[in-house]
């Protein structure tokens, strides 16, 4: 076995995806910091250049709005590399062999709109021009970092269904609520965090019928008592649901450990919010 198969083969899935998440996290935060600097210089502008120019709090900001652009384009271009035991797609769909279409046309992509480049002259992994005179800028259109920035999620998200599953969609959706909320924590550990955030009992419900429809074994025998009457029901544990009769009822706490006793006050629906209380 070569040594690049090997290192495939050792590398722990859950590990690999979860990094290469916190990086699209990395990414995704710099680009919502960098439109509100973007935003923030708009507010403060004069119009007259030469005025701005002068501005000492208007030129802080321009040079945040660059530095994030800098590493929104170096961390592209790590993504897009193709060198396995680094975290990028490439390893990724190699461990997990699938988007590997995907995977080169965002790498072609890097490549063609100088992403690459301007990372390779300007920010990390330097190249040295021989004279003075070769020295030439660089600059990526907006619109063609934001595309980048937008392969890049949906190549994440696309690896995330294949992990962990019908989850995966519900899960960045609840990541979507949170990304202008700037929490005292990194955002590589937010989004390596993003499989356990707390999902509504409805979302629950959808996730596990599609759970369902694909052929995952959802479902365990456990014994409770329901309004004091001892009973075995059908539970899904990784969701928090229970099965009476034909209705999928989610519990207001999950995983499920235990499950002592229910009390219903009445037939509970399960197309709205209300979870039935489990001791």
């Amino acid at each position: 076995m070569s040594r690049k198969k090997l290192r495939i083969k050792n590398t722990d899935a859950e590990n690999l995806v979860a990094n290469l998440r916190g990086e699209v996290g990395e990414i995704v935060t710099s680009w919502v910091l960098m439109r509100r600097y973007t935003n923030a210089a708009r507010q403060i502008s004069s119009g007259d250049d030469e005025k701005d120019i002068q501005n000492p709090d208007l030129n802080v900001i321009h040079i945040m709005e660059s530095k994030l652009e800098d590493e929104i384009v170096a961390r592209l271009s790590e993504l897009a590399e193709e060198k396995i035991g680094r975290l990028n797609f490439y390893f990724a769909g190699q461990k997990l062999d699938i988007l590997h279409r995907e995977i080169d046309a965002f790498a072609k992509f890097i490549i063609n709109e100088r992403i690459r480049e301007k990372r390779n002259q300007h920010i990390s992994h330097k190249e040295l021009p021989e004279r003075r005179a070769d020295h030439r800028p660089i600059l990526i259109p907006y619109p063609i970092l934001l595309h980048a920035v937008a392969m890049a999620l949906r190549i994440m998200k696309k690896i995330d269904r294949k992990l962990l599953g019908p989850s995966a969609p519900f899960l960045w959706r609840e990541t979507r609520k949170r990304r202008y909320q700037f929490l005292f924590i990194s955002p590589h550990a937010a989004y390596m965090l993003v499989p356990y955030l707390n999902l509504s009992g409805y979302d629950r419900i959808q996730v596990l019928r599609e759970e369902i429809r694909e052929g995952f074994d959802v479902w365990s025998e456990m014994g409770t008592t329901i309004n004091g009457q001892s009973t075995k029901i059908l539970v899904c544990k990784k969701w928090g649901v229970i099965l009476l009769g034909d209705q999928l009822l989610p519990l207001n706490q999950y995983p499920l450990v235990s499950l002592s006793s229910i009390q219903l006050d009445e037939s509970p629906r399960i197309e709205g919010p209300t979870e039935p209380q489990a001791t």
